[in-house]
């Protein structure tokens, strides 16, 4: 029971993350990528400034490692939602959703080389087995347009800065708490992509508020920007500070889970006897996972603060 806490935080996450694809499908409809990113940073840094205007949490940044802080946000969200977003534009989508994939194994080998968090064989056994199920529900899904070598290339780096994330997250969780990094990540967010979206709209403004007289748009922004970024980067940096990183990575692929749950119920989307028996690979994975090592360590167990 010590370990409810960061469980329900790694569940709500990935609950949240796995609707995210359909909000940002929503989004595009109405924008280009930069501008539904600059919304949902900008938004998300505003409320984010509000609540610490209101309740005032402790920010205490001064004398720690500013360095890991930084490089956090250059990870994710700027670099990772660069590589990510014009990795898909150059390649295909099952493409995208197999090197998407990939991002826990990354991030365990990541993680067992710098914090010396080694996973079990068992672990290692089960995390492969989910992400094949992974891999086999984008294939099946398939992708029109070539598959370009920047397209590549790109999604490498989303996959690398992504895994990257997480190990400094945890790295430094005992120097800055959740709402410390998460507010810094949406600053850093909201400076990138509102700069790169004036500078493709070549500052034209009107454009940038175009998208808001579309319905749709305004609440995929919202929920981007208040679910996806504000609730979805605070319970994530929370658990992963708090959660052995095999457990977290692997209920990881929960979002695929929902995601194409979200796309079958919202979108009518096709659903086939294929993609059913991949679901339940993912789903038996997580599950191993979680059963073939400790839910948590003496030195994860601690609640830091939000």
């Amino acid at each position: 029971m010590k370990n409810w806490k960061p469980m329900f935080a790694t569940l709500g996450v990935y609950s949240i993350w796995g609707f995210s694809f359909l909000a940002a499908k929503i989004g595009q409809q109405a924008s280009s990528p930069f501008i539904i990113l600059m919304y949902r940073f900008d938004i998300a840094l505003i409320v984010m400034a509000l609540y610490w205007l209101i309740r005032k949490p402790n920010i205490r940044i001064r004398g720690k490692n500013i360095k890991g802080l930084l490089w956090l946000g250059l990870c994710e969200p700027v670099i990772y939602f660069i590589g990510e977003q014009y990795g898909m534009k150059n390649t295909n989508s099952a493409f995208t959703g197999v090197m998407i994939a990939v991002i826990p194994i990354v991030t365990l080998w990541m993680t067992a080389v710098f914090l010396k968090e080694r996973p079990t064989r068992r672990q290692w056994l089960f995390s492969f087995l989910s992400i094949a199920g992974v891999a086999a529900i984008t294939v099946m899904a398939g992708g029109d347009g070539q598959i370009k070598p920047v397209g590549v290339m790109l999604l490498a780096v989303a996959v690398i800065s992504g895994s990257a994330y997480s190990v400094i997250s945890r790295g430094i969780s005992d120097d800055f708490t959740a709402f410390e990094r998460s507010f810094i990540m949406q600053l850093m967010g909201a400076v990138f992509f509102t700069s790169l979206a004036l500078a493709e709209n070549r500052g034209d403004l009107t454009r940038l508020f175009t998208p808001l007289a579309n319905g749709q748009f305004v609440f995929a922004a919202l929920y981007l920007s208040l679910g996806a970024s504000v609730a979805g980067y605070l319970l994530f940096n929370y658990a992963v500070a708090t959660m052995p990183m095999p457990n977290l990575m692997a209920m990881g692929n929960l979002t695929v889970v929902l995601s194409v749950l979200a796309g079958v119920a919202l979108l009518n989307e096709p659903f086939s006897p294929g993609a059913f028996v991949a679901l339940v690979v993912i789903v038996v994975g997580i599950y191993g996972v979680q059963k073939s090592g400790p839910l948590g360590q003496e030195a994860a167990v601690k609640a830091p603060e939000m």
